[in-house]
């Protein structure tokens, strides 16, 4: 199996190079600054980076370039912006070899409710977040055939130890869940 691991704002930092290389197969992690290192100063400040650097819809053109050259079975992994970017990715491109979708707190899928799933997505959302009502938006999502949701006792970016929300308990879990091969295949 292949992954392809969509950063969130933060980019590639070395914690998501070692969860990469913990997951079963060959792993690609995409992220919104070609590979380059950002110098992290706080969450605020990374946001304000990402959207000047590269923005969301910016990412979704990469991220589509990306997919559409998938050519092996795949699992996508996409964190805050990343699972967001990957949600209308599957849509846009729909590429058969791409199987399955885990978005970690994507926040802005509350934008794009109206993207149709054309293969197994699972969200994971953070327990509140600050612009929407994430039980509204996992319920309207969990109607669609292919979308299972979770609501966690979590907040945004708890899967991320750069972010104020980062809670080692719940990565330990969800990794694991992760790197069980019976979840991804």
């Amino acid at each position: 199996m292949q992954y392809i691991i969509v950063s969130d704002i933060f980019g590639r930092t070395a914690h998501l190079t070692h969860f990469a290389r913990q997951l079963h197969g060959t792993s690609i992690v995409v992220d919104p600054y070609q590979g380059q290192l950002q110098a992290v100063k706080d969450e605020q400040q990374q946001y304000y980076a990402f959207m000047a650097k590269c923005g969301h819809d910016h990412y979704l053109k990469k991220l589509n370039i990306i997919l559409s050259r998938v050519a092996k079975p795949t699992t996508l992994i996409g964190f805050s912006a990343g699972g967001a970017a990957a949600w209308r990715s599957q849509a846009a491109v729909k590429n058969p070899h791409i199987k399955k979708l885990v978005a970690f707190y994507p926040n802005q899928v509350c934008h794009h409710l109206d993207v149709v799933a054309t293969m197994e997505c699972e969200f994971i959302f953070a327990k509140q977040e600050a612009h929407f009502d994430v039980l509204a938006i996992a319920t309207s999502l969990a109607q669609q055939a292919n979308v299972t949701c979770q609501l966690v006792d979590h907040g945004h970016g708890f899967m991320n130890p750069l972010s104020n929300c980062f809670d080692s308990v719940a990565y330990q879990q969800y990794s694991e869940y992760l790197i069980a091969e019976k979840t991804i295949n």
